[in-house]
This record gives C-alpha cells, structure tokens and sequence, in this order.
C-alpha cells in the first residue's frame, strides 16, 4: 500500500494538473476524456437525449490522492456553474 505521508500534495497536484491528456472521440465507442492524476473523466454529448452527460472513473487514480479511509475513496467536488453540487 502507498503511502502520502511523504508527499508533497501540492507539487504533485500541480505536475498532476500540468500533465493533464486530453483523448478525443475518436470512434462511436469512445467518448472525449480528460486524464488528470489517473482519474479518467467524460465530458460528451448523448446524441439521444441530447444531454450534456459527465462520467467519471477513479480505478486508476494515483495512490497519494486517495484517502487513508477503509474504502480508499477519493476526494471529490462537483461545481455547474460555480456552485458546489456534490463534495464528498
């Protein structure tokens, strides 16, 4: 198990932010995604109920983000807006 006791949080989130990819739909199986700190998240367009639909997966992100809690979750906030829809 990784530790995050000696790491520096902000230098890695800033190289993390720094180091961001961006893939694009490049087939109808794909969707655009955005990499950040190995959380991988989806911003698209559902052709079908023309929904702006996001999709966030967390099973590669970065040991020195996740949590010391049982679960190892991730911390996570969720702004539309500028306002604050989730945190958690």
């Amino acid at each position: 198990m990784h530790s995050t006791g000696n790491t520096d949080l902000p230098s890695a989130a800033d190289a993390a932010n720094r180091a961001a990819t961006f893939e694009p739909m490049t087939n109808e199986d794909e969707r655009p995604t955005i990499t950040v700190a190995g959380v991988h998240a989806a911003l698209y367009v559902d052709p079908a109920s023309q929904q702006v639909r996001v999709s966030i997966d967390l099973d590669d992100t970065e040991p020195w983000l996740l949590r010391n809690d049982k679960d190892r979750t991730v911390p996570l906030r969720i702004c539309v807006q500028g306002d604050v829809t989730f945190e958690g």
